[in-house]
């Protein structure tokens, strides 16, 4: 009797104390756990579990399909099945004295290792096939692709890549028949002058890893310069108030400058003309006058005078 009545003194004294608490408020949690999943019925849901490969050897590498996340259809608790990682659910594949060629894996739920009160209803694929590729390493040039347009009237006067050269990996039988790796497309559309950029590498898929991923790419826009030829620009007076004639009535020009600048040129009254200001009535010879940018210039005129006949001047 005194040794019942010690122990119910011990209970009522543990149960008072900071440790008695957590202790009943760590039983009540798990029982209302309990009380809540066992009142509910059990639910399914479908979680995508990824691959995850060890020890694969040095000089083999995972390609091809068959490498995607396997498709788990599990069944329990809601309230389990609600907060389920995938991650919790990854699938190991073990590699080790792998060789060349196909690994089938027959997938089951030893597999997994899904929480208590969790089981597996499905897996999907059940088998899984790797395709398994000698490695090769090597190093191979750089070479530099440009976007399809450039800004018009430019051209690539020098490019250069740094570094040179990349070590490439990637399955053997691709990576021997390859002779340079490219850049990713390089759009100069909008640029000018020296362009310097950081740029990664193209490759057919994640099977190649390069080192290093990016290469510093340098390329020099300059203008491109062309020779237009105006062949019968007619040529009228400013500055006359009168009746007047010109003798030849035409003029011919050859034009060089920059290409965005002469190739939509147009030769005008504006831009081509004989000034008669201050000339009286009569005969006169006359040079052409020629309001043209000043990035062009005149590699040939004929004629290089004009004669011009005053009538009169009006008042």
């Amino acid at each position: 009797m005194r040794y019942a009545r010690y122990a119910w003194e011990t209970v009522v004294a543990l149960a008072s104390s900071d440790l008695g608490l957590k202790l009943f408020s760590l039983v009540f949690a798990f029982g209302l756990w309990l009380f809540v999943n066992a009142g509910q019925k059990a639910s399914e849901r479908s979680v995508e579990a990824p691959l995850e490969f060890r020890n694969i050897p040095s000089d083999l590498m995972v390609s091809g399909p068959g490498a995607g996340p396997v498709e788990v259809r599990v069944m329990g608790p809601p309230a389990l099945l609600s907060t389920l990682d995938p991650d919790y659910m990854k699938v190991v594949l073990d590699l080790e004295g792998a060789r060349p060629g196909t690994s089938t894996f027959r997938l089951s739920p030893d597999f997994f290792n899904p929480p208590r009160g969790v089981r597996i209803t499905r897996i999907s694929p059940s088998v899984v096939n790797l395709k398994l590729e000698s490695v090769a390493v090597r190093s191979l040039p750089v070479t530099l692709r440009l976007g399809t347009k450039l800004p018009f009237g430019y051209k690539v006067a020098r490019a250069s890549v740094n570094p040179e050269t990349v070590r490439v990996r990637g399955p053997a039988n691709e990576v021997n028949r390859m002779t340079s790796i490219e850049t990713v497309p390089i759009d100069l559309e909008a640029g000018r002058g020296q362009i310097t950029r950081e740029v990664r590498l193209s490759s057919s898929g994640p099977a190649f890893s390069f080192l290093p991923e990016r290469v510093t790419v340098s390329v020099l826009l300059e203008e491109e310069s062309m020779t237009r030829e105006f062949q019968r620009v007619e040529v009228k007076a400013k500055n006359i108030a009168g009746s007047y004639s010109v003798n030849p009535r035409r003029v011919y020009l050859r034009l060089s400058g920059p290409k965005r600048i002469v190739s939509p040129l147009q030769l005008g009254a504006d831009q081509a003309y004989l000034d008669l200001k201050g000339l009286e009535p009569g005969n006169h010879t006359v040079t052409l006058s020629l309001k043209l940018p000043p990035e062009v210039k005149v590699l040939e005129q004929k004629p290089d005078r004009f004669r011009v006949k005053i009538s009169g001047v009006e008042k």
